[in-house]
């Protein structure tokens, strides 16, 4: 104990020290710098005290503070944040970033934006979109198509590591998917916005993508007003399906490749009800249904014209 005495009192002496040069806060270019000796004098002390379960990770996090700027800053605050909600007889902890947006919801930081989330222990962290006000936040961005400039045709090791811009169009990865939702209960969310302002929304109360070898879907107990078109028949159910690309086929048309057909990844059967992943057409189209459709919203194929019709916004979110 007098050594950690010993430590606050030190602590005290920079702090003091710091609010007679004007603080941390009054030099344009000194914040980030004054800001970081603290965090790390913060993580330094807590690392000495008798937090054996964290002293690892709180050493890494002080480390990473050296070589980065305002994001090591927002990571390590988050994350002691997370360690005074664990007593120190917890199990040696070894992540060092929060699970999922949800995590970081609970944690307090309901501020929508993109955050570093680790959902696999053993895995890399990865940066990912955290929308924390839709039906209550804390939701994983894992898709979102709002203006056509990324192309959704890609290979199946694409769709594995994710692509696309968080800032804009992205898909956060297969991958990060199977980390997400291999433990506990996961919630789906699709939004869905067409070219006449209309929103809807479909949520599955049970979410799941199994491992690599098919990243097989399960989308179960629907609620929501834009219809279920995850099972929508027989023929065409996506739940249970396995992902599928261009160059990796595991639908079940057996005259050919749906992802091939329809230029998109995706849990096809033989092939679609839904396709969130198609191509982004301004509204109308005609041809194959290539777009991004959505099999049960009230009108998607023009009776007069056979014109097809595809959305303006989707995004697609876990928690």
């Amino acid at each position: 104990a007098g050594g950690v005495k010993e430590r606050l009192v030190q602590l005290q002496r920079c702090m003091r020290s710091l609010q007679e040069t004007g603080g941390p806060w009054s030099h344009g270019g000194q914040e980030s710098n004054s800001l970081g000796a603290i965090l790390a004098l913060m993580a330094a002390v807590l690392t000495e005290c008798d937090l054996h379960c964290h002293s690892q990770a709180l050493g890494a996090m002080a480390k990473r503070l050296a070589a980065v700027g305002r994001e090591g800053e927002k990571d390590l605050l988050l994350f002691l944040k997370s360690i005074t909600q664990h007593p120190p007889t917890v199990a040696p902890l070894e992540r060092l970033h929060p699970q999922d947006c949800a995590e970081i919801y609970r944690l307090g930081i309901k501020e929508n934006g993109i955050y570093t989330i680790q959902p696999d222990l053993h895995g890399p962290a990865l940066e990912a979109k955290c929308d924390m006000d839709s039906a209550g936040g804390g939701w994983t961005v894992i898709q979102n198509r709002q203006d056509g400039s990324v192309d959704f045709n890609r290979t199946w090791q694409e769709y594995r590591e994710g692509f696309g811009s968080l800032q804009g169009e992205h898909w956060l990865g297969n991958a990060a998917l199977h980390a997400l939702t291999s433990t506990g209960q996961h919630q789906l969310r699709i939004e869905l916005e067409d070219w006449h302002q209309q929103k809807r929304q479909a949520t599955y109360s049970n979410f799941k993508v199994a491992s690599e070898a098919h990243y097989r879907l399960t989308a179960r107990e629907y609620s929501g007003d834009a219809g279920n078109a995850l099972s929508y028949s027989k023929r065409y159910n996506h739940d249970g399906r396995s992902f599928s690309t261009a160059d990796r086929d595991h639908d079940r048309y057996t005259s050919g490749n749906c992802g091939q057909y329809y230029g998109a990844g995706w849990w096809f059967d033989a092939c679609l009800a839904a396709n969130l992943n198609g191509r982004y057409y301004r509204g109308r189209y005609s041809g194959v249904t290539n777009g991004i459709y959505w099999g049960t919203w009230y009108i998607l194929t023009d009776g007069r014209t056979g014109e097809r019709y595809s959305f303006k916004r989707v995004e697609v979110k876990t928690r």
